[in-house]
């Protein structure tokens, strides 16, 4: 599961929280060059403890985290989620009031794994079913990274930290950025004033890229910075070979990679 740290963690204390070694947690975090130095809002890797292996658990294996967004209730995001509103609740039993949540807090949701060939081919749409409409919602890009790995029930660590300096590269985080002055900003005008083949959103998606590689469960409109975010996880997966956990994404694209200069993906 990945656990979002908060002011006063350390390593060690994370390591204590989930009863797993100190040296499995850093071993499962090789992103944390210095395991004595760790950040507010980082993501986690953690590894199952080994006591956790030997008792049956109420709460299945694979977990990501949701970030919660102004006007969200647990019923609402139960359903987003495709998931009953009872387990929700047994999966965040630290949500002592359910009707009560706050914008920030952590949720944990619950999931089976998708199959490698469910990731990399379920949902793809035609050029023709891609929308234009400017996104008006909130969330940041860790929060959209986040929904995204949820709906596409990877692990989340690897991509919100990749992703976090891509967007920023791309679009300056911004979901509603439109690139029409490059070799690709060309064809017929849309819905959006722009033509056919600009690249657009969070990540920069073209609508070719975004049809062929759109994640079911996320919607048609390219402005979607979830839509865009998953569209654009599905492509470097399936072009660099980028693995579900994202593990490798930061060696495999260097757009990714905030010890490296930014270049095109």
């Amino acid at each position: 599961m990945d656990y979002r740290v908060r002011s006063g963690d350390t390593l060690s204390g994370i390591a204590a929280k989930f009863d797993v070694s100190l040296a499995a947690l850093e071993a499962a975090n090789p992103q944390a060059v210095n395991p004595n130095v760790i950040y507010v809002n980082e993501l986690i890797s953690v590894p199952a403890s080994s006591a956790a292996s030997q008792q049956p658990s109420p709460i299945p294996t694979h977990i990501v985290t949701y970030v919660v967004q102004a006007g969200d209730t647990m019923s609402a995001i139960a359903a987003a989620h495709n998931l009953s509103l009872a387990a929700l609740e047994a999966a965040n039993p630290q949500v002592t009031n359910p009707n009560s949540i706050s914008t920030g807090e952590i949720l944990n949701i619950p999931g089976g794994a998708m199959t490698i060939t469910q990731v990399k081919t379920g949902g793809v749409i035609s050029i023709g079913d891609v929308t234009y409409a400017q996104y008006n919602g909130g969330g940041d890009v860790s929060s959209w990274t986040s929904q995204a790995c949820g709906i596409m029930s990877v692990p989340s660590a690897n991509w919100v930290r990749g992703y976090a300096v891509l967007c920023a590269r791309e679009s300056s985080g911004r979901a509603n950025a439109i690139n029409s002055y490059d070799s690709n900003a060309h064809g017929a005008i849309q819905s959006d004033g722009y033509p056919l083949h600009c690249s657009r959103g969070v990540a920069q998606c073209i609508p070719d890229t975004f049809a062929s590689n759109h994640v079911a469960g996320t919607t048609v409109d390219i402005y979607d910075p979830v839509a865009n975010i998953a569209a654009s996880m599905r492509y470097v997966m399936n072009r660099y070979g980028v693995s579900l956990n994202g593990s490798n994404l930061t060696s495999l694209v260097q757009q990714a990679d905030s010890s490296r200069p930014p270049c095109g993906y």
